[in-house]
């Protein structure tokens, strides 16, 4: 499936730092390295997971380039399941890149985004969600992200599968039987017994399904927009939400003039929060497109925070914003409850036809506990993040990939009930457990495609 070279490429982060590390893996991976690394001590062979130290030298001129260290780690006990070179050296962005070529320069290629990895799943280190779960971890952007990274990497998510595999394996191993040996002494079986396994495991895969939109949240966040006329104080809830000078405040009118964004973790919840221009009617051609943006990001919204000025009468300014948050997800907010109130919390209720408005101060925090409880119960109800909470054996999905492979899975066990119940021959009803029993492996790769593995690493960077 891949071409058995010698790949390399830069294992760290770009920019310069304490210590680069050039990764080289393939079967040319120690004999590269051994060809620019000269040991400070002649050993011979060298062993497997241990360091050595020397200097990194071009061959092509003789000179030497850093000080560094070597580790071999040789098939199959390393990451990619082939041999493995790294050469540590100190963390200059151009002597990184200079050894890199040095090593190019010897036969290696330049290691495709992912390709390591890829080389990991390819060579059964990983299966198709450990290897997402990879990039998971990397990129994680709260406590609960990194965990549910961590387990999937870890092979929760793996060992539900394969149960569900197990289990549909068995059920079509029994069907097919029944078609090919008629005549033999197979253990009867009642077809509302088979019904019954496909029911259940119909309730599984349901059950597992429906943890995305928790997973999803902990993985990506929520896309939240602060919303509100100019100078009632979206900026300053976003700086105090941050807790540092995120955004420009002032007493002016307008100051922000286009879309700002920041991801915040709000009681374990990260969001990606957009502070968009006031919502009001303007002549200023700059203002008028920070409106549309605003008006744009409250659209693309998952939640949003609108936001009133409890100090000033409501105006026919905040009835645009009412208007624009009418068919979104909202959290009503009345800021400045430090100055005298002046709007009621009753009044805007009736307003919005939704909640009661959370009281707060942008200014000296009042509230923000209360915000941040709003903010869980709307993205998740009465069901947080709970490891007992789980389903099925404490398995969570966070990628589409994942739901639709489980979705059709589900509908292929739904239409093999139906055929059971509408008398259709075995040999159909088998055909739809084999289609469901191959979408639960496109989770973990035991069923793939170039296309399935394109998608998959796709958001690599190279090195990893």
């Amino acid at each position: 499936m891949y071409d058995h070279d010698t790949i390399a490429a830069i294992a760290t982060p770009p920019g310069n730092g304490g210590v680069a590390i050039i990764r080289v893996s393939g079967p040319q991976a120690e004999t590269t390295a051994r060809k620019i690394f000269v040991l400070s001590a002649s050993q011979d062979p060298l062993l497997s997971h241990h360091f050595y130290f020397g200097r990194v030298t071009d061959p092509l001129t003789g000179s030497s380039l850093d000080q560094g260290l070597l580790v071999l780690m040789r098939a199959p006990h390393s990451y990619t399941g082939e041999d493995v070179a790294e050469v540590h050296c100190h963390g200059g962005s151009f002597l990184s890149r200079r050894i890199l070529e040095v090593v190019l320069s010897q036969g290696a290629r330049l290691a495709l985004p992912g390709e390591f990895t890829k080389r990991a799943f390819l060579n059964n280190r990983l299966d198709l969600s450990q290897a997402e779960a990879v990039l998971d971890l990397i990129q994680a952007k709260s406590e609960q992200g990194m965990q549910l990274a961590w387990e999937q990497l870890s092979g929760r998510l793996s060992d539900v599968c394969t149960a569900i595999r197990e289990r549909l394996l068995g059920l079509i191993a029994y069907v097919e039987a029944c078609l090919d040996f008629p005549e033999e002494d197979i253990p009867a079986r009642a077809q509302d017994e088979i019904q019954e396994e496909i029911v259940m495991l119909t309730r599984e895969i349901s059950s597992l399904s429906a943890t995305f939109s928790q997973g999803r949240v902990y993985r990506e966040g929520i896309r939240t927009a602060l919303v509100g006329k100019p100078n009632v104080g979206k900026s300053s809830l976003l700086n105090l939400l941050s807790g540092t000078e995120r955004a420009i405040v002032t007493s002016i009118p307008g100051t922000t003039r286009d879309v700002l964004e920041e991801t915040i973790i709000v009681d374990g919840i990260p969001l990606v929060i957009w502070d968009t221009a006031g919502l009001r009617h303007t002549t200023d051609e700059i203002e008028r497109i920070g409106v549309e943006r605003a008006k744009a990001g409250v659209q693309a919204a998952e939640l949003v925070v609108a936001i009133f000025d409890a100090s000033r009468p409501l105006d026919g300014e905040d009835d645009i914003v009412i208007k624009t948050v009418s068919q979104k997800k909202t959290i009503p907010v009345l800021n400045k409850v430090d100055l005298p109130l002046i709007v009621q919390p009753t009044d805007l209720e009736q307003r919005l036809s939704g909640a009661p408005p959370v009281l707060l101060s942008a200014q000296d925090g009042t509230g923000l506990g209360e915000l941040s409880k709003r903010i869980k119960h709307l993205t998740f109800g009465d069901t947080p993040f709970s490891r007992d909470q789980r389903e099925p054996s404490g398995a969570l999905i966070a990628r589409v990939r994942h739901r639709d492979a489980l979705i059709k899975a589900e509908q292929s066990l739904t239409q093999a009930r139906a055929s059971l119940d509408g008398g259709v021959p075995l040999d159909l009803v088998a055909v739809d457990l084999r289609a469901a029993l191959d979408h639960i492996g496109e989770i973990t790769g035991h069923v793939t495609s170039e296309d399935i593995l394109d998608r998959v690493f796709r958001d690599f960077c190279i090195g990893k």
